[in-house]
């Protein structure tokens, strides 16, 4: 198992899920096949031509250590003048030939190699993002990321390469084979008692390959969750001047990733030394045994040289089996991996039946609402609430009390433990997904911008809207003036993650994308925490005019935005604590009481030192 990557805590890091899964290995056959039932045998035209272009090769390598036996006896011991042309014009056909296919079976099996990676990543991305919060919370994007591209790639060099070398290699040792079984079969027969010896180093060094590839993309993995981290993160450690800090981590990070690959290499270093010894033992007994059998005159000079041709040539491919097979064991780990991904990913599951969400008044409610978090945190104890059509219900209380993950259950995000959660009487599991998320906008704390415009950023929820559309959801938002003011105005590409905006300036836009989609229910998720007062002022005003004839259900921070809510309800330790108006809650005394005053004290202070 690899080692775990220090925490900047001091701890070990440790992905379990992929530790307790790194001792299970599917059987090459069954991974095999599943490869080409799901993947390759969509081409199978092109897998027909790369396979006659790799037997051609094959054969064409054994007519060249055939022709050796004219070449010895007719050319140089016959001296027979009219062979002498021809058996060149010969060789040159055969070479023409050979040259023609393998260019066939490189660009042809390669391209299916390639096609293969490309289909699988394509799947992979697509249950990755249809996949609920809860795969996101066991997995770092990092490792997402790696899996995504390093073992894709992997396997794709798996199949268009080291597949295609296996494959030819083994035909051309078959054909030269065949070769030394026609020039003296006896012969023949004393070289195969030996090299049929390589076959047990080339399966034991292919299963530790296998298992040492493992180790480097689980690795791999950490390694890309580690940089993810910390280039993401990068004010935070520049802040507090851990950068020599993090380089150390990096070096411990790339270190036990070097350990891997080291170790990697030298299983497969093995392979040829032991199979050099094993066609040296071939090659020497074909000699003594070939050449007491010319010296008795039972084969001629041309025969043996032409077995002995077919001999070192089949070593070669021999030798290069044990290499490919390492290589392809590689691979296989590698897709053993990306098809745990692909099976293993949890999604939401459709039981629509096709039913689509009607929502003609916009009434939530949970009742009785349970959630368990995957680590077996029980997050919502029986939560039961409503937020009535055309109103805004507030949830407050500490961090980590359950306020996002209700949020996270009316647009089903995940699905729910216990309970059940309805819009309209309809219950949300019992809708298809798309029409319920149709009908839901968001904001959250986290604005998500894209690396794009900012046109594209606002259509991102309704991608056919027009510019007239789109300039009228940034007015409500207020966002078009400092959107004019930008140097390419609307067509302005934003940068990764919006960083070429303010704070306030990404929230309008995110409140716009959410006017846009005109969605008759509005999650907001402490959508100006995160701002200074005037930049809060201006969001708040922006979402006051959103929040207009829509049932809202708002997550806050800071009490003073949700005084006017028609109902608020205190979520702690995954509970309703108390719940009604502001007035009411204040006269009560209770925690909201509480809560309120220490905000109330927060915000005062912070006025004073503003003053």
């Amino acid at each position: 198992m690899v080692r775990a990557f220090p925490a900047r805590d001091g701890t070990d890091v440790q992905n379990q899920k992929a530790s307790k899964g790194a001792g299970r290995r599917t059987p090459t056959g069954r991974l095999v096949r599943r490869i080409w039932s799901d993947y390759m045998s969509r081409y199978k035209r092109d897998l027909v031509i790369g396979l006659i272009s790799i037997a051609v090769v094959a054969g064409t390598t054994g007519a060249i250590a055939h022709m050796m036996e004219p070449i010895i006896n007719e050319i140089f011991i016959n001296q027979n003048r009219e062979k002498l042309f021809g058996i060149p014009l010969m060789i040159i056909g055969i070479f023409t030939v050979m040259a023609v296919a393998t260019f066939g079976q490189h660009y042809v099996m390669r391209a299916v190699g390639i096609r293969v990676a490309n289909d699988v990543q394509g799947d992979l991305y697509d249950r990755m993002i249809r996949s609920d919060l809860r795969f996101f919370y066991n997995h770092t994007v990092g490792q997402s990321i790696s899996r995504f591209l390093t073992d894709a790639q992997m396997m794709q060099e798996a199949l268009a390469t080291t597949f295609v070398a296996l494959v030819r290699d083994s035909m051309t040792a078959i054909a030269l084979i065949i070769v030394m079984f026609t020039k003296d079969w006896q012969m023949a027969l004393v070289a195969m008692i030996v090299l049929p010896a390589a076959g047990l180093p080339i399966a034991r060094i292919g299963r530790l390959s296998r298992k040492s590839s493992q180790q480097v993309q689980q690795a791999s993995g950490f390694l890309a969750s580690f940089l993810s981290d910390t280039l993401t993160s990068i004010r935070q450690v520049k802040a507090y001047n851990r950068e020599d800090y993090e380089a150390r981590r990096a070096r411990d990070a790339l270190a036990i990733r070097l350990a891997t690959l080291l170790k990697n290499l030298r299983v497969r270093a093995l392979i040829s030394p032991i199979i050099e010894v094993i066609a040296g033992v071939a090659v020497a007994a074909a000699v003594l045994y070939g050449g007491i059998r010319v010296i008795e005159g039972a084969l001629t000079p041309g025969a043996f040289f032409a077995f002995l041709t077919a001999l070192l040539l089949a070593a070669s491919p021999i030798r290069q089996l044990g290499k490919v097979n390492a290589a392809f064991q590689s691979g296989l780990a590698a897709a053993e991996r990306l098809f745990d991904a692909l099976d293993s990913l949890p999604q939401i599951e459709d039981r629509s039946g096709g039913r689509e969400l009607k929502v003609p008044r916009g009434h939530v409610r949970f009742d009785d609402v349970r959630f368990v978090y995957p680590d077996g945190t029980e997050a919502l104890h029986g939560i039961t609430l409503e937020c009535r059509p055309g109103e805004t219900i507030a949830l407050v209380g500490q961090s980590g009390g359950g306020k996002s993950t209700i949020l996270n259950l009316v647009g089903r995000f995940y699905d729910t433990s216990g309970g059940q959660v309805t819009i309209d009487n309809q219950a949300v599991d019992a809708v298809s997904v798309e029409s319920l998320r149709r009908a839901i906008g968001f904001v959250s704390q986290e604005t998500a911008l894209f690396d794009d415009t900012v046109r594209a950023n606002i259509a991102y929820s309704k991608p056919d809207a027009t510019d007239d559309e789109i300039e009228a959801a940034a007015e409500g938002a207020n966002a078009h003036g400092f959107i004019s003011a930008l140097p390419d105005g609307y067509q302005t590409v934003v940068g990764s993650a919006g960083f070429r905006l303010s704070g306030g300036q990404r929230q309008r836009i995110a409140i716009a994308r959410a006017m846009l989609r005109d969605a008759p229910i509005l999650l907001l998720d402490e959508a100006t925490s995160a701002l200074d007062a005037d930049s809060e002022r201006k969001v708040q005003a922006a979402l006051n005019r959103l929040q207009k004839g829509r049932s809202t259900i708002t997550v806050a921070h800071r009490l003073s935005t949700v005084i006017n809510a028609d109902r608020i309800y205190v979520i702690e330790d995954g509970r309703v604590a108390e719940s009604g108006s502001h007035g009411e809650l204040m006269a009560r005394g209770g925690r909201y009481a509480e809560l309120y005053s220490g905000d109330a004290e927060i915000t005062a202070a912070a006025a004073v030192g503003a003053e």
